[in-house]
Order: C-alpha cells, then structure tokens, then sequence
C-alpha cells in the first residue's frame, strides 16, 4: 500500500484537498481567510510550474523527430485542433456556463510537459516524439487557446461572463505566465552545470512542481466551494452537471485517442510513432488549465480540466500497457 501511494501520491493529493477545500469553504470562513487565498499570485505560481516542468525535459532526442516531422504533426493537429472541433458539440449538452467554459478550456490548452513522454515510454513508444509535441503545443499555446475560447465566446456563448477572457488578454497572461518560463527553463539547460545538476535531481523538480499544482487546486476550490454556498441550492443539478461534464471529458479523451491512431496507421508510421502519437495528441496540461480558468472568473470552470486530467492518468496507463503488449510488427517500416 505505502509503494501504492508513493507512485499515485499526486491523485491522492487531487482526492483529498478537493474535498478539504469544499467542507472549509462551506464552513463560514473568516474574512481573512478568503483575503488570504485571493492575495496568492496564482499567474506566478503558474510560471513557477512551467519552469520547473520545463528545466527538466531533456530535448536531446529531438533532432531524430525533427528529420521525421509527420508524427510530430500529426500528434499536434490532434490535441490543438481535432479535440477543441470534437468538444463544440459537447457544449451543447452542459447545463451551466462554468462547465461549458472549463471544457472548452480543457479542450484547448496544450499537451502535458511530463506525463506524456512518461506515459509513451511506458508504451515503449517513440518519447521523442511526445518532447517536440509538447514543446510545440506549449510553444504555440499563447494563441492557440485564446483562439478557440474566441470560437467558444462567438458561437457558443461561452466567454460574455468575465472581461478576463478577451483575446488580447489572454495572449498576453498565456505568453508571461506560460511560453516565457517554458523558454527561460529550456535555456537554464544551455549551461553544463546547470543541466547536470537539473537532471540529478530531476525528481526534486518535478514534486516541487506537482505540490504547487496541488496549491493552485485547492485555493481554486476553495474559491469555487465559496461562490456555489453563496448561490446556494440546486446541488442536484450540480452533481448532474459534474456526471455529464465528465462524461464529455472521458469521450473527448478517448476519441482524441482513436482519431491519433487511426490517421498515424494510415500514414503507414513506425508502431512507436504511432504509440507517442495516441499518448501525446490526447493528453492536457493543467497548469496551463488552471491559469486559464482562473482568468474567466468562473471558479468552477477549473473542474473540467481537473477531471480531464485525472481520467487521461488512468485511462493512459491501461492504454499505455496495451500497446507495450502489441507486437512490433512493423518496426522495420520506414517512418515518413
């Protein structure tokens, strides 16, 4: 049980503080309190966890990617553009503007800076390929996601409730509080020194930046558990909302899953391209997730991406297993 809860100890953490974080905020907190969660820099510590992601991720495998770019592009085209088309019918079926804004915000942000090379090496897939994913997907984030919650806010009335999600400003809070960290961890790797000590204790990073994921999901929590007791009643149109977001959430990333793996086999890639193709073109990033949220002045909008990101935890490990276990039957194809 303790090796259980060592591996899974950031789920363990999402399933505890989320509900700490609803009984406080229905307890009558004092005024100070609540001051207190709002004075936190929420965009900093968002730029914290980018740079402390992005210090970490080795890049030198790359150059094997960017002489084969089809999967790389094939990986990207899916998370950046098949998942945001295949969520705007699924905002059709929510029943409140805060589920309707989170998924489409679930939809939209870029693929994991770890999990999705840890979760392709474990299907023994091409990481190499998951790095430049995620480096071009986080790259490019600063205007993809402001592009489709403009969709969402144009045709789908999904951005007229916080001034907060105008485009303009998005790409500015995307490109301080996300692309500039990721750029500035990647260049902190220039230095000998500074990679080697990075990589020796490359778990001491990664934790640190985990608890602060853990930090911004419990104040955003805490928030959202204030609004919802001052609104109060309608709990059972509540949880019926969760079930149907949810729901949304495990199909957007299941499908997300099967359009990557059929386009990459009629392509005709290599098996680990396809591999990294199916775990990199469907996975999300919360931190990117979080700080986007909490722009819409929507506290709940943040729960679409929390259980986007703790189904595809799950869900990419069954896959990921699967996979390892299919034969390398086409390893001697050329990848395009």
């Amino acid at each position: 049980m303790f090796s259980a809860l060592k591996r899974h100890w950031f789920i363990v953490g999402l399933l505890t503080l989320i509900p700490l974080a609803l009984f406080l905020a229905r307890a009558d907190p004092p005024e100070s309190v609540i001051k207190a969660f709002d004075r936190v820099p929420t965009s900093w510590c968002t730029a914290a966890i980018l740079f402390l992601m992005a210090i970490t991720l080795n890049t030198g495998r790359l150059l094997d990617s960017l002489r084969r770019p089809l999967p790389v592009l094939t990986a990207c085209g899916v998370n950046q553009i098949v998942v945001p088309i295949l969520c705007l019918p699924l905002l059709l079926i929510q029943r409140s503007t805060d589920m309707k804004v989170g998924l489409l915000i679930a939809a939209s942000v870029p693929c994991t800076m770890a999990a999705a090379s840890v979760w392709t090496r474990r299907a023994e897939g091409n990481d190499a390929v998951s790095l430049l994913v995620t480096l071009v997907t986080n790259g490019l984030c600063f205007l993809v996601t402001p592009i489709w919650l403009a969709v969402g806010s144009r045709w789908f009335e999904t951005g007229n409730t916080s001034s907060d999600v105008a485009f303009s400003d998005m790409v500015l809070k995307l490109t301080l509080a996300a692309l500039c960290p990721a750029m500035l961890g990647q260049l902190f790797r220039l230095s000998a020194g500074v990679k080697n000590f990075v990589d020796r204790n490359k778990p001491w990073f990664s934790n640190t930046a985990q608890l602060i994921i853990l930090s911004l999901v419990f104040i955003s929590t805490f928030r959202g558990g204030l609004r919802f007791g001052q609104q109060g009643g309608g709990e059972n149109l509540r949880h019926t909302e969760f079930a149907i977001v949810w729901f949304s959430c495990v199909v957007l990333h299941v499908a997300a899953m099967i359009v990557a793996w059929w386009i990459s086999g009629k392509a005709g890639f290599k098996e680990e391209d396809r591999r990294a193709c199916v775990i990199a073109g469907s996975q999300k990033t919360l931190p990117i997730g979080i700080l986007v949220s909490q722009s819409t002045g929507l506290p709940f909008s943040l729960v679409p991406m929390l259980m986007y990101h703790a189904s595809q935890l799950f869900i990419d490990t069954w896959v990921a297993d699967r996979l390892k276990k299919r034969p390398q039957d086409n390893a001697d194809k050329v990848s395009v």
